[in-house]
């Protein structure tokens, strides 16, 4: 790629935030011409961001000060499932209140970062507890599940990998990809 043409892809490209990137010319194009709008989701099944989040939230506020929307998604309803990539046992069931807890201090550990300047987009902060809480179980299996292929579902990695390792994958474990894409 030559020389960016968006200050996103400028500023990301000197802090060497781009690894591989599908379509990055395209990605360039569209960022030079109008403001975009990025989604980035963090997990609340803990009390606080790790440092582990700090990349995200630098690329937030990068997003913010070129001038694009960030929608940061806190996962108060996925989190009351828990992430199984990784693990080898399943995760303690957080309660609603923990849950909700959790995502108000990982909404401020996030506000702390964030450019506050008035010429800048606020970030739009969305929980997913708000739509996850309320699903009807037959009509979500109805409308959604027809289009989820159990075959490709064993072959994540988050899934295939506890299987090879031969540690128990609960039900609910198994469904949290589903639940995720549903954000979507």
């Amino acid at each position: 790629m030559l020389k960016p043409k968006s200050n996103l892809i400028q500023e990301l490209k000197s802090r060497n935030y781009i690894h591989q990137c599908t379509n990055i010319e395209e990605l360039d194009k569209l960022a030079a011409k109008k403001k975009l709008v990025a989604y980035i989701g963090f997990d609340c099944t803990a009390e606080s961001l790790h440092v582990g989040s700090l990349i995200q939230l630098m690329l937030i506020r990068i997003l913010q000060k070129t001038g694009h929307q960030v929608v940061v998604l806190l996962g108060g309803g996925t989190s009351k499932i828990g992430d199984p990539s990784g693990k080898d046992k399943s995760r303690q069931l957080l309660n609603d209140k923990e849950s909700k807890k959790n995502s108000q201090n990982i909404r401020k550990n996030i506000e702390k970062f964030t450019v506050k300047n008035s010429d800048v987009k606020k970030i739009k902060f969305l929980d997913n507890s708000i739509w996850l809480d309320n699903i009807n179980y037959i009509n979500f299996l109805r409308t959604y599940g027809k289009n989820v292929s159990v075959n490709k579902m064993l072959s994540m990695d988050s899934v295939s990998e506890r299987l090879k390792r031969e540690q128990p994958l609960s039900f609910l474990e198994f469904n949290y990809m589903i639940i995720q894409a549903y954000d979507f």
